[in-house]
């Protein structure tokens, strides 16, 4: 804050010895029109394809033990994101099908299923997250429907820093802000040389659960764009839990199935009864 203050009595006695308006005009221009830039940047070399298919292992890392998991992920782009989770004998045990405005999860091991809205992650995990966002980070590229035009931009050695403390989401049809909508404050590490993401953190303003901190590592080019084949995301504070993502057999733009169909045996369960189960869990 000192420094800050510094920095602005710096700025007053320069501009007052010369034409205060027109110099002030020409600094937020430039400054503006940089971070414009590198946001552009940033936005052409985002990952983009209309189908998306990959195989994936995964380890849930928590403070005692370590969870082994492989997968398969399908995503038709801006509608569907299709998840199969296997055991390590390759035994699927859970199945997951996300839409824009819906939420399936079929557990093999209880026989039962849960259907929700997208709200069922965010009080699942306890992050504020929705589709367009969740797409975003498993492709490793920006929220899209979010303001593009209260970023300020800071040099961090090897990258840039797109930071935020107000990003508002938008309408589709016209980028007005969406009345109510949640507020992010959202740091993106930009690589300097690809424009690629290599860390971002999502906090919900009035949110008191912690931040979302995503870190991107080893691209690769899949069919002339770079990907992360390494995704680490942590939601907790004490920087032992995390999920890490290390992906292969990459395609992209090939037509795909989403099969999803619940067993007549299988029994629907209320996300209140699962809330019941693991409180009960924990105070035994």
């Amino acid at each position: 804050m000192q420094k800050l203050v510094i920095y602005i009595l710096l700025l007053s006695i320069f501009f007052a010895s010369c034409s205060r308006k027109k110099n002030v005009e020409v600094v937020e221009v430039a400054k503006q029109t940089e971070v414009d830039s590198v946001y552009k940047l940033m936005n052409s070399n985002e990952f983009d394809a209309e189908w998306f298919s990959a195989k994936f292992k995964g380890t849930y890392h928590r403070p005692d033990d370590n969870q082994m998991f492989n997968g398969q992920i399908r995503i038709r782009k801006d509608s569907l994101i299709w998840v199969s989770i296997t055991a390590v004998m390759g035994i699927e045990v859970f199945r997951v099908q996300i839409m824009p405005d819906s939420l399936t999860f079929i557990n093999r091991l209880e026989k039962t299923y849960i259907t929700s809205s997208t709200d069922y992650l965010r009080k699942r995990v306890g992050v504020d997250v929705d589709f367009e966002m969740l797409e975003s980070v498993i492709l490793g590229n920006d929220f899209p429907y979010y303001q593009t035009d209260v970023f300020k931009l800071s040099n961090r050695g090897e990258n840039y820093l797109l930071s935020t403390f107000s990003r508002r989401k938008i309408k589709k049809q016209n980028n007005d802000v969406v009345k109510g909508s949640r507020i992010l404050m959202q740091n993106i590490l930009i690589d300097k040389n690809t424009y690629k993401i290599n860390k971002q953190t999502v906090k919900v303003v009035g949110d008191d659960r912690t931040k979302l901190r995503i870190y991107y590592d080893n691209f690769e080019m899949v069919e002339g764009q770079l990907f992360p084949h390494k995704i680490i995301i942590k939601y907790k504070e004490d920087n032992k839990t995390f999920i890490e993502f290390n992906f292969s057999n990459i395609e992209i733009n090939n037509k795909l199935r989403f099969p999803f169909k619940i067993s007549k045996k299988y029994s629907q369960e209320k996300i209140e009864d699962r809330k019941k189960a693991q409180k009960n869990k924990k105070l035994n």
